[in-house]
């Protein structure tokens, strides 16, 4: 495990924390494009996404069961600080008290919003993180499913569960105890 701000991070079946990983990927493709002094321009068929300021997984200002989570510029505030413990991705300021969870609801089926809920330590609340991508961990064996940001970075945008399909939406970077939508990660 590593320990990253209020964070608790899991070590990956191979045994590479996933920041770790990411941080490593970022530093070879910099090094690499710096030594060959070459910027590739985008092609017209591959979309690019301006840069703006990131995203995060936001618990909105209720702690209530049943709270969609949403995506919401990155602030540093409260509602955007996770701690990932046994599997479970708590809400950080609920930890002394009353722990709520994301919850990924009793579906696994596309486009189900995903939720905070009273942390009970139920399959809906296990979560796996692998290759950037955060996976309900009881779908890992036949149809994995993943949090997904849709294609929306816009603020109150719900998150939603997904079938894994290693898409952008569903790339995540943790710091800082926060939970980032990796294609606005600057």
């Amino acid at each position: 495990m590593i320990l990253l701000g209020t964070l608790v991070l899991q070590d990956t079946p191979r045994g590479t924390p996933v920041i770790k990983h990411l941080a490593l990927t970022g530093l070879a493709l910099t090094v690499a494009a710096m030594a060959t002094g070459l910027v590739a321009a985008a092609s017209a068929s591959t979309p690019q996404r301006a840069l703006a300021a990131p995203v995060c997984l936001d618990a909105t200002n209720s702690r209530a069961d049943n709270t969609n989570v949403r995506l919401w510029s990155c602030l540093n505030h409260p509602n955007q600080k996770w701690v990932i413990r046994d599997g479970q991705i708590i809400v950080a300021d609920t930890l002394a008290s009353n722990p709520v969870c994301l919850d990924a609801t009793n579906s696994r089926a596309d486009n189900t919003n995903v939720r905070l809920w009273s942390c009970l330590n139920h399959p809906n609340q296990k979560w796996v993180i692998r290759d950037g991508q955060i996976i309900v961990a009881d779908t890992l064996a036949s149809n994995p499913v993943c949090l997904d940001a849709t294609n929306s970075r816009a603020d109150n945008t719900n998150v939603r569960l997904w079938s894994c399909l290693n898409h952008p939406n569903q790339k995540w970077v943790i710091r800082d105890g926060q939970i980032i939508v990796a294609d606005t990660f600057a």
